[in-house]
This record gives structure tokens, C-alpha cells and sequence, in this order.
């Protein structure tokens, strides 16, 4: 009897230690962290690229010369440009303007410009559209037929006026991204006619589409 009694004792304090011992035991619990990797893709470009230009628009003439005789009128341009690097070109460019007298029955008053200079751009490595500023010299052509003014009584004809003449200008533009081949282009410039007794000077706005030749 005191055997048995030895033997459940001493079982029974095994087990009291067992559990004793298990409790005591630290259970580390690893995690583990996935960071998501975004990998973005820079937009490319080779150069140098060609791009070819069409816009239409206005044009506003301004104090004190060609506003005291025209009123606004109608512009029509293209371009072609070479683009050195990313923020680096040239273009040379030609245009036609109209504008309607402000002398009844007179004829409208024509400028043909061609004119060429260096472009700069304002870009971003994750966009593909872009800014740029720009500045050209060239030659202004003007003509406006010859024409009666119904004030002078004399019926005298106004003569034909045809010239041309040194200009400069200046002014900015964005290109919106449509496709790698097709842009949206708009354009403004400031341009300033050298003429012997004063300067002419005028304002066109445009807009358009630009092509990249390849």
C-alpha cells in the first residue's frame, strides 16, 4: 500500500513540474514584413527629334500704330524645329495675318512673317508634355492694295502699300501630349516691326498640332 501510494505521489509531483516548466516557456513569434516595390518608368526620348507645327488663331494689334488703323484679325502659322536635346532647340517659322481696316471700304492689311531663333524647355522626367520659351528674328512682309477713301472728295486712290521689313518677337508655348507621334500646341508671341519713323508691333495668339518626325 505505501508503494502505491510512493509511486502517485512522486507521478504526481513529475507532472506538477512538467506543467511548471512549459509555463515558463517564451513563444517568439516572427513576422514578417513585405514592402511593395513601385518601379517607375522614365520617359525617354531620343534627340535629336524634328517636329513639324500647324496653328490658327488671332492677331491683335497694338498702340500706337497698327491699333490707330486695323482691327483684330485672323493668323494662320507652321514651323519646323529641331529639338537638340531636352530642353534645347531651333525652329524657323512663317505665318500669314489679316486684319480688316478700320477705314470704310479699305482693304484688309496682309503681314507675312518668316522668322527663325532658338526655343528653350521646361520639362519633367515623369511627363511628356512640356513648355518652352522662344525668340526669333526675320523678315516682316506687309501689303495692302491700293484702295479709294470715301471721306476724301478729290476720289484721289490711296496707293498700293507694299514692304518689308526687319522684326523681331518673342513669347511662349506648351506642347499637351497626345501620342508619340501628334502633340496639341499652343503658342503666343509678342512681335515688334522695325519701320524709319516708328515701330509696329502686334500680338498673335495660336493654337494647333505638332508632329514628330521620325
Amino acid at each position: 500500500m505505501k508503494t502505491l501510494l510512493t509511486i502517485f505521489l512522486a507521478a504526481f509531483c513529475m507532472y506538477i513540474f512538467t506543467e511548471s516548466l512549459y509555463a515558463q516557456q517564451t513563444t517568439t513569434t516572427t513576422t514578417t514584413v513585405t514592402t511593395k516595390t513601385t518601379t517607375v518608368k522614365l520617359i525617354r526620348k531620343t534627340f535629336p527629334r524634328y517636329t513639324f507645327g500647324l496653328t490658327g488663331g488671332a492677331i491683335f494689334p497694338l498702340p500706337k500704330v497698327l491699333n490707330q488703323t486695323f482691327k483684330p484679325g485672323g493668323n494662320f502659322a507652321l514651323d519646323f524645329g529641331i529639338r537638340i536635346n531636352k530642353e534645347v532647340g531651333i525652329y524657323v517659322k512663317s505665318s500669314y495675318s489679316f486684319m480688316s481696316s478700320k477705314i470704310t471700304a479699305a482693304p484688309v492689311g496682309a503681314y507675312f512673317e518668316f522668322t527663325g531663333g532658338p526655343r528653350y524647355y521646361f520639362t519633367h522626367p515623369k511627363l511628356k508634355s512640356s513648355l518652352f520659351v522662344e525668340a526669333g528674328v526675320g523678315g516682316y512682309y506687309f501689303r495692302q492694295n491700293s484702295y479709294v477713301n470715301p471721306g476724301d472728295t478729290t476720289g484721289a486712290s490711296v496707293p498700293q502699300i507694299q514692304n518689308t521689313k526687319v522684326g523681331i518677337n518673342g513669347g511662349l508655348g506648351a506642347t499637351l501630349y497626345l501620342s508619340d507621334a501628334v502633340d496639341i500646341l499652343f503658342k503666343t508671341k509678342y512681335n515688334v516691326v522695325f519701320t524709319p519713323n516708328a515701330t509696329s508691333s502686334f500680338i498673335t495668339v495660336g493654337a494647333g498640332f505638332e508632329f514628330n518626325i521620325k
